[in-house]
């Protein structure tokens, strides 16, 4: 019996479009960023293809190595190196950081974060938008005081 579509109509199996294999951009980011496991076929492609990614890769493993090392010395290389980068979104990067030197100095040597807080301000924007337009003051507040 020959296959039939949606539609209803026949379907010469040998026609039917070869299954296509791809890396998404989410899942490339969290290779760079997490180490998620890419075969190296695909690695292999998407750096020979896209060869700025080297440079992407590069810097997001220099940028940890600050916060791992907990270096000062290191943040300032990598604000002066990656400024001359020929990448105009890297470069703007490390003008950002330079923008603001003494909170990343900061973050780079304490053990300290402000996650707590801004997590709880996270959760109460999530409140805040939940109710838009459905209650008052009052129910907004109960909320935020007895949100797990």
């Amino acid at each position: 019996m020959p296959k039939r579509n949606s539609m209803g109509a026949r379907v010469n199996p040998s026609l039917a479009k070869p299954a296509q294999h791809y890396v998404s951009k989410a899942d490339f980011m969290r290779y760079l960023w997490s180490g998620k496991e890419i075969s190296p076929s695909d690695l292999d492609f998407i750096f020979k293809k896209y060869p700025q990614v080297s440079v992407i890769q590069q810097c997001v493993l220099d940028f940890r190595r600050i916060y791992n090392e907990k270096s000062v010395a290191l943040l300032k290389q990598f604000i002066e190196q990656y400024s001359q980068s020929a990448s105009k979104p890297i470069r703007s990067f490390a003008s950002g950081l330079r923008g603001d030197l003494e909170a990343v100095k900061n973050s780079v040597i304490s053990e300290l974060s402000n996650g707590f807080v801004e997590g709880n301000n996270n959760k109460i924007k999530v409140i805040k938008r939940l109710m838009y337009g459905r209650a008052k003051i009052d129910l907004l507040r109960v909320k935020v005081l007895y949100a797990r």
